[in-house]
């Protein structure tokens, strides 16, 4: 199993693509090493947040765009995977008129290795 973990930047999407946080992921199911299922995870403490999470695909050669909802008062928040995801945009949209957008907000991607 490998584990990577780290943060999402602050500040909004609103124009600034600088606030965004991209996050490559191994290849699920492929890949050199042997990959199994890949696992993306979302947690916040201090204040809720919403996110845009943008996810490239090398198959369809799209994008998939989704809000995601993630609470102080709740566990992590999993983003489906699927086969020939690579890589994943996030970014901050305000969740509230007194979201200042500078909750920690952290990430999480697990890969399992076949056997």
């Amino acid at each position: 199993m490998a584990l990577v973990i780290g943060d999402i930047k602050p500040g909004f999407l609103d124009g600034h693509p600088e606030n965004g946080t991209l996050i490559p992921l191994p290849p699920q199911n492929g890949g050199a090493v042997g990959w199994g299922p890949v696992y993306l995870s979302f947690g916040c403490d201090f204040g809720d947040a919403q996110l845009r999470i943008a996810v490239w695909n090398e198959n369809s050669r799209s994008w998939r765009v989704s809000g995601l909802t993630v609470t102080a008062a709740g566990g992590r928040v999993g983003v489906p995977v699927q086969d020939g995801d690579s890589k994943v945009s996030v970014a901050r949209v305000k969740a509230s008129a007194t979201d200042t957008g500078l909750c920690p907000i952290g990430y999480l991607v697990e890969a399992i290795l076949r056997a």
